[in-house]
């Protein structure tokens, strides 16, 4: 019974050695500050890229700007809020184009909604969410 116990203690012991190495791993493969600033960097020239290019339409604009937004998704504490802000760009875009609303009535629409959803976002964080 006591030869049992020192296998299964030392059984214990390699399973945990191997957790702590394998866990190890994982901490020390994530990208540090200098990744995420550069992601952040990357994505803002993308979208002056897209604000550069001559105006198609309003939603290859918005499509654009969403595509460069993604290049920085990994550092949103609130995916879902991005999600919205995206979708909100798309919708308010297409009734542009689709001459529901003029430019500056879905600027200020994205606007307040983006101010909302900031909004969100902060109450979130204060509630520790």
């Amino acid at each position: 019974m006591v030869a049992r116990n020192h296998t299964q203690r030392g059984v214990r012991g390699v399973l945990l050695l191997t957790l702590c190495l394998v866990l190890t791993a994982c901490v020390a493969a994530r990208p540090g500050p200098g990744p995420l600033v550069d992601l952040r960097a990357r994505s803002d020239e993308a979208q002056a890229a897209c604000r550069a290019q001559p105006l198609v339409s309003y939603v290859a604009r918005a499509k654009c700007l969403n595509d460069a937004a993604m290049i920085a998704a990994p550092l949103n504490e609130n995916p879902d809020l991005f999600r919205r802000a995206l979708n909100a760009r798309m919708e308010i875009a297409t009734r542009v184009d689709k001459k529901e609303i003029t430019p500056e009535e879905g600027a200020k629409q994205y606007a307040d909604i983006e101010a909302h959803l900031a909004e969100e976002g902060k109450a979130r964080l204060a509630n520790g969410e």
